[in-house]
């Protein structure tokens, strides 16, 4: 078993905002796995952590991002709000992570992606500062909760975006000294 399963993210996850749990043999896998092991790392916490967020094991993914105190721990911790719509906790944990190395990156790349129609002023909604803000992609979850908006293809592409980028930091974390 290698990280294929989780990174980068299988076409059409994660997904934003209410996702489905994940079959349940995903689950076992990830969280029976010794990814430290397997992957050469000190701790799995947060590969645990990301992954089974990824595949909308909420619970789970939460209990651990609850235990990992560090700027990625408290990243995956907004996220997992954020999916299950507790956004004003993931505005509270998006304030733990502070100015993440991650969102100059992830402002460029949502900058490149190709909307489908309507999907312009959601684009230009995100990228309405010069920097990052994660408050602007809870918002429009919010929004797409409520029903103010669809959901759409674009807060999911946006969310592979960011999943990518923080599950590629964590993984290439393990070769730092």
């Amino acid at each position: 078993m290698s990280s294929e399963l989780f990174y980068p993210a299988p076409e059409g996850l994660p997904v934003p905002v209410r996702p489905p749990r994940g079959p349940e043999e995903i689950r076992q896998v990830i969280q029976e796995t010794d990814w430290r092991e397997r992957l050469k790392m000190v701790d799995d916490s947060l590969v645990k952590t990301g992954a089974l967020w990824l595949y909308g094991f909420i619970e789970e993914a939460h209990a651990l991002a609850q235990q990992n105190p560090s700027a990625e721990g408290s990243y995956w911790h907004a996220l997992v709000h954020r999916s299950e719509g507790d956004f004003e906790n993931s505005l509270y944990w998006y304030k733990r992570v502070g100015e993440h190395s991650l969102f100059s990156r992830l402002r460029s790349e949502v900058e490149s992606v190709g909307g489908e129609a309507g999907d312009t002023g959601t684009i230009r909604e995100l990228l309405a500062e010069p920097v990052w803000n994660p408050r602007r992609m809870v918002d429009l979850c919010r929004k797409a909760r409520s029903g103010e908006s669809a959901p759409g293809s674009l807060l999911q592409r946006v969310a592979a975006i960011e999943f990518n980028l923080l599950m590629g930091k964590i993984l290439e974390s393990r070769f730092a000294s």
